[in-house]
């Protein structure tokens, strides 16, 4: 999932050099249409500690805007956003701006966001923080998420960007834990070239078996420690090839929205299409590239999808168990094998012939360094990290483990098959659930 871009010029560079004379060619179409690699790069949209403001074609659906009518429903919301919080309650006061606002068509709604700017934005987003005499959030979770969610699937690409901007509650909160100064937010252009129904990178590797538009061989963990989350959308996806397409859509304003299982019911999560972004690449998960230009992107707005389910990136970022990744996939709950059986084997190659998915843990490192990934089984594996089972031998009595650690085109490591003797030895758990 990414914007469309199509990379012309990969491709035709590809073969440029096995046609006479069509390096020249190439140069003399750039020449004419002023496109290069640098002129791609200058013009990526990213904006270093903050996020990118940049208006995009968009097309709103519906009648035509009263320009009048706008102004008047949004003074009338202003006033009511701006009321004593103390004396009628906040979720009194969002309540009513929402049922002010969501009668009225795209690009009137658009017209109100613009107009109200950084201040009335700000204002809206204080107010979801408002606590009650318990201490708790006086506005439901659930119709936060809802409103803002509709809010962002309507607006205009621009309008959802200042949303991102001036409303934190519509993000998740982005720490990188780094000193360099080098991040903010990105607009990636994407995706990679794509050749005969393969995939190719920026670099010109061929992506083996990931001719789907959403394919688990997509997944590159990144940056953050996130591997019990990402593996899971690697076997789910494994398992149900249809899950992802029906769980993850690109609204018509660029907009992303994700559905996830909060306490077994399906709630939608809709998120800005930017993205982490620092020291020159994507910084969370992403496709076969990091670059911003290429990078195939539906992996990263799972995540930044599921960071806004949990609060900020933080809370996903330094580990959880796989079972409550798949149940927050799927609604479904784990289960759990029993691995010192001696049918281990085969009791996971009949699970995964049902459809379920199965996703694996290493056991956490003894004297391991903070963020140190201590190499195991000959370097093979990693100990506290999550794998998906990618495939088993029944014959030869052994499992084949996949990492969310991507390696390029090669998938170097991706493939670890282990015996039921090294499962015991190295694994602590393994999690199933089904995906149909």
């Amino acid at each position: 999932m990414g914007y469309g871009r199509n990379n012309w010029r990969q491709v035709a560079g590809f073969a440029a050099e096995f046609i006479p004379g069509g390096e020249a060619v190439i140069d003399a179409v750039d020449l004419a249409r002023g496109v290069t690699d640098s002129v791609g790069l200058s013009r990526l949209n990213y904006t270093k500690g903050g996020h990118p403001l940049v208006e995009l074609p968009w097309q709103p659906p519906g009648p035509p805007p009263d320009q009048q009518r706008a102004e008047a429903v949004g003074q009338q919301a202003w006033n009511v956003l701006f009321a004593d919080e103390t004396r009628y309650s906040a979720a009194s006061l969002l309540d009513q701006v929402g049922n002010l606002l969501v009668p009225l068509p795209p690009a009137e709604l658009d017209m109100v966001v613009r107009r109200w700017g950084q201040q009335g934005l700000e204002r809206w987003d204080s107010l979801t923080h408002v606590e009650d005499g318990n201490g708790e959030p006086a506005y439901d979770w659930r119709r936060q998420r809802e409103l803002f969610g509709w809010l962002l699937r309507t607006v205009s690409p621009y309008g959802a960007m200042l949303i991102g901007t001036w409303m934190p509650c519509s993000q998740p909160d982005d720490d990188a834990e780094c000193e360099c100064g080098d991040h903010g937010w990105v607009l990636p252009e994407g995706p990679f070239a794509k050749v005969d129904g393969a995939y190719v990178t920026e670099n010109w590797q061929w992506v083996s078996g990931a001719s789907e538009a959403m394919s688990w061989q997509d997944m590159d963990q990144g940056q953050l420690g996130d591997c019990w989350l990402l593996t899971s959308m690697q076997s789910v996806l494994q398992a149900n090839p249809q899950h992802a397409p029906r769980h993850l859509r690109l609204e018509a304003n660029g907009t992303v929205t994700a559905t996830f299982y909060d306490q077994g019911g399906p709630i939608d999560i809709t998120v800005v299409p930017d993205l982490p972004y620092g020291h020159g690449r994507i910084w969370g998960a992403k496709g076969h590239t990091a670059d911003a230009r290429y990078a195939e992107t539906w992996p990263s707005y799972y995540e930044k999808a599921a960071a806004q389910f949990y609060g900020n990136y933080h809370d996903i970022a330094h580990g959880g168990p796989p079972a409550t990744a798949l149940n927050l996939l799927t609604g479904r709950e784990a289960q759990w094998l029993d691995l010192s059986t001696a049918w281990l084997v085969q009791e996971v190659a009949d699970r995964r012939s049902r459809g379920q998915a199965l996703v694996a843990t290493t056991a956490p490192a003894a004297n391991a360094a903070p963020g140190e990934a201590a190499k195991i089984a000959g370097g093979r594996l990693v100990q506290n990290h999550a794998y998906f089972i990618k495939d088993v031998d029944v014959a030869g009595g052994r499992i084949c483990l996949g990492n969310p650690w991507g390696d390029g085109a090669t998938r170097k490591l991706w493939e670890c098959w282990l015996t039921l003797e090294e499962v015991g030895y190295y694994l602590v758990q393994i999690a199933a659930v089904d995906t149909w």
